[in-house]
């Protein structure tokens, strides 16, 4: 099945009032709109009419965007909205709260869907209650579509494809090494992310800390034993790393791109996530920092101060654009080879000049909306998951990775 073959939209972003929708919306325009049919949606009209003039004034185009109507607690209004697109983008959280009935609307409507959640405990019930019957009408849901956890999968499925296609080998360990991050973390992001943390129960983040939680039940385990929470030294890169912040979320995907893949990475595939620090000095200073700030997040009463103490980041895509940023990470693979045989190295270097926060994730978002929609019959034929609850590289592969090299995003192998 061809989601929605015949629907009035490519795709339609929900949600477009926030910012990260508001960056969709106006990447849309700058780069899309004579090619694509698109329209936004939401719950308030007025606001939604109030962006569209915002945007007009900068890209006139922008007044015959059409708007969608619709609330989260009216399943009949969702459907309805899902029905008339290929593709619904999903862009504001949290996902716990706000998410579950903009999938269930996709399902029913046939239509594919992809978002920016980090959210892994309701992503599991998401699988647990919707994954089969998405793959029996062969609806993508596709999670993880931000920045977490598109470098990690694409950065993955580049270094293997490779392994495959040129060494003929399979790949053993993947290291993804995150180096300079520059842009900022808003309070709406920290906000929706312990807001969603503390609508979990105990039980669903313990089970969130196992390492292969997202993977299909009956699907065999590989060596990873759990996060890493230490200073390392990299012996490759010569490098000095603590762990990375959003490691937890983004090893959980790539493992369960694998499980759903029959394991075609590696027979005892390991995956891991570290962030680079300048010498051991900066790197026991900043695990102290991540350890403090992680128990500050989980401490309910404190948030207002954490919140006072963040950037707000404003709604005006076009400042965030100026504000700039950028980042650049490194990717470890080491091939599966015969006992007493040295693994080949592999690496891999990924850079963008664009703030890893709200721009970067959003143009992300809108590069998979747009493979899901435009490039149906390339996903078909590359042999991908065709329907049910999807990662990036298991949805789009290969294919979203040519797509986010045009949109400038480097994957250069050392």
């Amino acid at each position: 099945m061809q989601a929605g073959s015949d629907r009035r939209y490519h795709v339609v972003v929900w949600g477009a009032t926030g910012v990260v929708g508001r960056c969709v919306c106006t990447t849309m325009i700058k780069y899309y709109q004579d090619e694509v049919r698109w329209a936004m949606a939401g719950r308030n009209k007025q606001k939604l009419e109030e962006i569209r003039d915002d945007l007009a004034r900068e890209y006139p185009a922008a007044r015959s965007v059409p708007i969608l109507t619709g609330d989260a607690e009216d399943q009949h209004s969702l459907v309805a909205i899902a029905s008339q697109t290929k593709v619904l983008i999903a862009t504001s959280g949290p996902f716990a709260k706000l998410g579950t009935p903009v999938v269930e609307a996709c399902i029913s409507a046939g239509t594919h869907y992809c978002d920016v959640t980090g959210e892994v405990p309701w992503v599991m019930r998401m699988i647990k209650a919707h994954h089969a019957e998405a793959a029996r009408k062969g609806v993508k849901i596709v999670n993880f579509c931000g920045f977490d956890s598109v470098p990690s999968e694409l950065g993955t499925t580049f270094l293997v494809n490779h392994m495959q296609e040129k060494l003929n080998r399979r790949c053993k360990k993947v290291t993804h090494v995150f180096g300079e991050m520059v842009g900022e973390l808003g309070q709406g992001t920290v906000a929706s992310l312990a807001a969603a943390y503390f609508m979990e129960n105990s039980s669903e983040r313990r089970q969130s800390s196992d390492p292969y939680c997202l993977d299909p039940p009956d699907s065999q385990r590989g060596p990873d034993r759990g996060d890493l929470l230490r200073v390392r030294f990299n012996k490759t890169l010569k490098k000095w790393t603590i762990p990375f912040i959003m490691a937890p979320v983004n090893t959980r995907v790539v493992r369960r791109s694998n499980a759903l893949l029959h394991h075609s990475y590696g027979s005892s595939f390991s995956y891991e996530e570290v962030a680079e620090v300048p010498n051991v000095f900066v790197a026991g200073i900043a695990l102290v920092v991540l350890t403090l700030s992680c128990a500050l997040f989980i401490c309910k009463p404190l948030h207002p101060i954490i919140n006072r103490l963040l950037p707000y980041v404003g709604s005006d895509p076009e400042k965030i654009i100026q504000a700039g940023g950028h980042w650049n990470s490194t990717v470890v693979g080491e091939t599966e080879e015969q006992v007493g045989h040295k693994s080949q190295l592999v690496i891999l270097k990924m850079k963008s000049k664009r703030d890893p926060g709200y721009w970067e994730t959003s143009r992300l978002l809108l590069e998979s909306a747009l493979c899901l929609a435009l490039q149906e019959d390339e996903l078909k034929d590359s042999g991908l998951k065709q329907g049910g609850v999807l990662t990036p590289a298991t949805a789009m592969g290969m294919v979203l990775v040519r797509r986010i090299q045009k949109a400038g995003i480097s994957f250069d192998l050392q």
